[in-house]
């Protein structure tokens, strides 16, 4: 299973990737010499479970999450402008200091079936959505029962 290679693109939150990076294996993607390429958009984070209503805490103070991310992405569009004009370091560490987690990122992946063997015993069960939808992925590989013990028929 070691020597059955497997190349895919995979688009991910950054708290996804965190935790996929737990596995070792080889990815290419960089943030930071990314982060200017394009305008942030909504779209570009994972942001379906956060509410869009305001809610009250203990001492009545309203937060409301789906409107916070759209200020960081309009903060975040302002600081990539700035630097875009500036060239400043300073002004680029404003971008990578502000990214929240849940900020998409593409990165080519290379893994074998060892590798999507453990991932898949440890995450199949996971609450996490993208982890669900990675392991589904993986179901549909050829020979996907050497990796998930289903339907095993060697």
């Amino acid at each position: 299973m070691r020597m059955m290679p497997v190349y895919v693109r995979i688009t991910a939150p950054l708290y996804w990737w965190k935790e996929f990076d737990t596995y070792n294996v080889t990815n290419s993607c960089s943030t930071m010499h990314k982060i200017t390429e394009k305008e942030f958009r909504l779209e570009d984070f994972s942001v379906e479970h956060l509410e869009t209503i305001a809610r009250f805490d203990d001492d009545g103070e309203p937060h409301q999450p789906y409107m916070l991310i759209k200020s960081v992405i309009d903060c975040l569009n302002a600081c990539r402008k700035t630097y875009l004009k500036t060239k400043s370091k300073t002004d680029w560490w404003q971008m990578i200091q502000l990214i929240p987690s849940s900020y998409n990122q593409t990165c080519n992946v290379m893994l074998n079936y060892e590798v999507l063997k453990s991932i898949y015993r440890q995450q199949k069960d996971s609450s996490v959505d993208e982890w669900e939808d990675f392991c589904r992925w993986i179901k549909k590989l050829p020979y996907s029962d050497l990796i998930t013990g289903e339907n095993n028929k060697f």
